[in-house]
């Protein structure tokens, strides 16, 4: 596993956990290999995020029903999204579907606000324009994914 650099929040690719093995056992946690998500409409997702947000279709799969593996824009994520059945809506099923957000980094978040919204991207609330979160010192704007649902933020991240 490659040595973490040492965090600072307003550079690219630092990490705010030490890099000694935080954990209380043998175990030492890798890198985020991929997040997975159910929707209602897998075409329209993979639409979305392919033509709107500029991820890359890597292969479709049939597992958990059907399903669509994408790369981010970045290249450093799998996405990962399954069609929404109703086994899966029921209270038993074995997975439950809940997420808050997904932060990407971005240099100019001004202008890729401009530029997501001139490709239709929705910006619907006043906590979905670029804006400063004193809490944490970040710019922050929020989106919708395909469906509807607000999970994806753009944050900007600017060198010291």
């Amino acid at each position: 596993m490659e040595a973490r650099r040492a965090h600072n929040p307003k550079v690219r690719g630092s990490n705010p956990l030490p890099a000694t093995n935080i954990f209380l056992c043998d175990m030492a946690l890798g890198k985020i290999n991929h997040l997975d998500f159910f929707v209602d409409d897998l075409e329209k997702t993979l639409e979305y995020f392919t033509e709107k947000l500029g991820f890359k279709l890597i292969r479709r799969t049939e597992h958990l029903g059907k399903a669509i593996e994408l790369a981010s824009p970045a290249g450093d994520i799998i996405f990962e999204f399954h069609q929404m059945t109703e086994e899966y809506q029921s209270n038993e099923a074995p997975v439950r579907p809940y997420f808050s957000h997904v932060a990407f980094e971005v240099d100019d978040l001004d202008k890729t606000y401009e530029e997501l919204k001139n490709k239709g991207v929705p910006f619907i609330t006043e906590l979905d324009v670029p804006h400063p979160r004193a809490e944490t010192g970040r710019k922050v704007a929020n989106t919708y994914d395909a469906d509807g649902h607000r999970w994806i933020q753009l944050q900007e991240v600017k060198p010291e």
